[in-house]
């Protein structure tokens, strides 16, 4: 699984992971189970350029909920068992940013996940498109 997600992280170039060595990156799998260090903590990151508009504007809310709180922040944070959406290193929780949300997804995401004290997925589709209602909603899920 591991080898699987440094392929990812590789092909596609994720920003996050910028400047951390293959070597730094494995350290820091072994220490911490993510891939985190001063660069790349409180910055938000895309995925990659076929992130919806709507998936962009869901993380970037979340990201901005938790930094209010004071909390540490990860964007497209590599895991030994994935590529997390976000994450509140504070407390480890990740959050998972779902445009296709099915049964099945979510139970191979809380498996993927198992690493994290609590693993939320956000379906797209029931975040309202209005930035205050969506700001207001998200507030409920972020503890």
């Amino acid at each position: 699984m591991k080898k699987f997600v440094r392929k990812r992280v590789r092909k596609y170039g994720l920003r996050s992971q910028n400047f951390i060595s293959y070597f730094k990156a494995e350290k820091l799998l072994k220490s911490k189970g993510i891939v985190l260090n001063d660069r790349n903590k409180n910055c938000l990151y895309m995925h990659n350029s076929r992130e919806s508009m709507k998936h962009w504007f869901v993380k970037t809310l979340l990201f901005k909920i938790l930094r209010r709180k004071g909390r540490t922040v990860g964007t497209e944070i590599e895991t030994k068992r994935g590529i997390v959406d976000l994450i509140d290193v504070n407390n480890l929780i990740v959050y998972e940013i779902e445009s296709n949300l099915t049964e099945k997804i979510a139970k191979e995401k809380i498996n993927q996940f198992n690493f994290a004290k609590d693993v939320f997925l956000v379906d797209v589709k029931k975040i309202p498109n209005d930035l205050n209602k969506a700001e207001k909603c998200l507030r409920k899920i972020v503890i």
